[in-house]
């Protein structure tokens, strides 16, 4: 299938699936999700702590709960207002959420000026012919010198079974069905770190690039390198 047409029934996906996201994800409560990815909230608080932070795909705000109790403000982004409207529900405290509409790929409306940015469980569901698009809009955001991570799932026997093929740009596709019954076809790419090191290219200095088995995660940390 196309790259435009996928990425069409994807957003659909992402839009029906708004009502079972928490519960697909795991999630109860963020002091719980903070027990279960301890070493990766450690690692991003270490990264980001008493950063400006632009988040994109916040989904429900699990992850923007994290970055509110250790950086100084975050933006937090998402394509879907279904999405936005249930992570505002949440608690952040200290007050220093914003959340807005944006694409990813344009992330057009969003102001520059940031120190910090950060993305889960994003990278995987990009082509690999739109990752260049994504880095080049988030990168302008984003001052010299600005911290970046993004984190994403390796693979696991329980997301291969959802494999359906690989299509004709090397995007490995799954299909999905949600607890409604309908099906989609979703990209779910599992990029090697060489991969990942790649794509930055020499906008990115300081990149370490961990994996953590236990949570069946990989981490990207990177600093975005000043004009040449």
């Amino acid at each position: 299938m196309p790259v435009e047409p996928l990425l069409d029934e994807m957003h659909r996906y992402y839009e029906d699936r708004v009502p079972y996201h928490d519960m697909y994800m795991g999630y109860s409560d963020n002091a719980a999700m903070e027990r279960l990815l301890a070493p990766l909230v450690e690692l991003v608080g270490e990264a980001l702590g008493g950063r400006d932070v632009l988040e994109v795909a916040c989904g429900t705000g699990n992850w923007t709960q994290v970055l509110s109790r250790r950086c100084r403000s975050v933006v937090a982004t998402d394509l879907f207002e279904g999405y936005l409207e249930l992570a505002r529900g949440k608690d952040y405290a200290r007050g220093n959420v914003t959340f807005r509409r944006a694409d990813a790929y344009s992330l057009e409306g969003i102001g520059g000026g940031f120190s910090a940015a950060f993305s889960a469980d994003w990278w995987s569901h990009m082509p690999r012919s739109r990752v260049p698009v994504f880095l080049r809009a988030l990168h302008g955001r984003l001052d010299p010198g600005a911290k970046v991570v993004m984190l994403d799932m390796l693979r696991t026997p329980a997301l291969q079974a959802w494999f359906s093929h690989v299509d004709e740009g090397g995007d490995e596709v799954q299909r999905r069905e949600l607890p409604n019954g309908r099906e989609y076809l979703v990209v779910k790419n599992y990029p090697t770190e060489a991969e990942l090191r790649a794509s930055l290219g020499a906008a990115a200095t300081g990149v370490r690039y961990v994996e953590d088995a236990a949570l069946a995660r990989w981490v990207l940390t990177y600093t975005l390198a000043g004009p040449p």
